[in-house]
């Protein structure tokens, strides 16, 4: 029994939703930061870790992609949510206090 074709594609969709939905969940850390201009409560190792975290999704749904062809929301998602952890560490970094 097959999954019907347009569930597939509607899970599809839903994926590539992540993205979005990931920025929306970094704003109000990214507009914290810009007003206050410290990162002084914020665990830039914990950052880091999902950094790691985010890069080996991101090579996981590359080689996935590359292999069978499918899976463009995966890599979507995945690569979105690095850009937006890597754009954190970055502001975190910039307002650590010396």
């Amino acid at each position: 029994m097959g999954i019907n074709r347009l569930v597939v594609e509607g899970v599809t969709y839903l994926q590539a939703t992540v993205g979005v939905l990931s920025l929306l969940a970094y704003l109000p850390q990214w507009r914290t930061l810009l007003r206050t201009r410290s990162s002084a409560n914020i665990a830039l190792g914990s950052w880091a870790v999902w950094s790691l975290s985010s890069l080996i999704a991101t090579v996981y749904a590359v080689v996935q992609l590359l292999l069978h062809g499918t899976g463009w929301a995966l890599v979507f998602s995945a690569s979105s949510n690095l850009l937006f952890v890597l754009v954190t560490v970055m502001l975190i970094a910039r307002f650590r206090q010396r």
